[in-house]
């Protein structure tokens, strides 16, 4: 976990499944929705290969808007006789 709780991942997992039942409509699918695309061949190598591309971009961003300083580098006043 990137900022150290689940919020994030619920976040993330909710926005993905909204988006796909909102966006995405799979002819024969279990969850039948009125969808914006429809789509009537599924290829599961296009799909893994759009996840490869989406989690890495998925974590950069994430990475940079949670990222932290590290404590050494917000504290060093505490050590005496140093300027």
């Amino acid at each position: 976990m990137i900022d150290g709780t689940t919020e994030l991942a619920i976040g993330v997992h909710f926005a993905n499944n909204i988006g796909g039942i909102l966006l995405f409509n799979i002819t024969g699918s279990a969850v039948t929705t009125p969808a914006l695309f429809t789509i009537s061949e599924y290829h599961a190598t296009y799909g893994a290969l759009s996840v490869l591309v989406a989690i890495p971009v998925f974590l950069a961003i994430a990475y940079g808007v949670f990222k932290q300083e590290s404590p050494q580098s917000v504290s060093q006043s505490h050590q005496k006789g140093r300027w």
